[in-house]
């Protein structure tokens, strides 16, 4: 939004950021219609939720602090 207040151009802002010129198109309507709280993610549709932040806590946790038996590092195939 810094950048539409400097007068760039929808083309200028999805080019700088790595986004089309739809998504800024989408940011800048929905920062004039609700401003900042505009910004936050919506929420989004499908199953929800079935893990805590406290599972996805200690799993993170786990994998910096810990490795796999015989092995060095963690890794998808660990």
């Amino acid at each position: 939004m810094l950048d539409c207040a400097e007068g760039k151009s929808n083309g200028e802002i999805a080019a700088s950021n790595g986004v089309s010129r739809q998504t800024v198109s989408k940011w800048r309507g929905r920062f004039l219609r609700h401003r900042l709280q505009g910004l936050s993610d919506a929420p989004r549709s499908g199953a929800p939720r079935t893990i805590t932040d406290e599972q996805v806590e200690r799993v993170v946790t786990r994998t910096l602090e810990t490795k796999p038996h015989n092995a060095t590092h963690w890794s998808t195939r660990s």
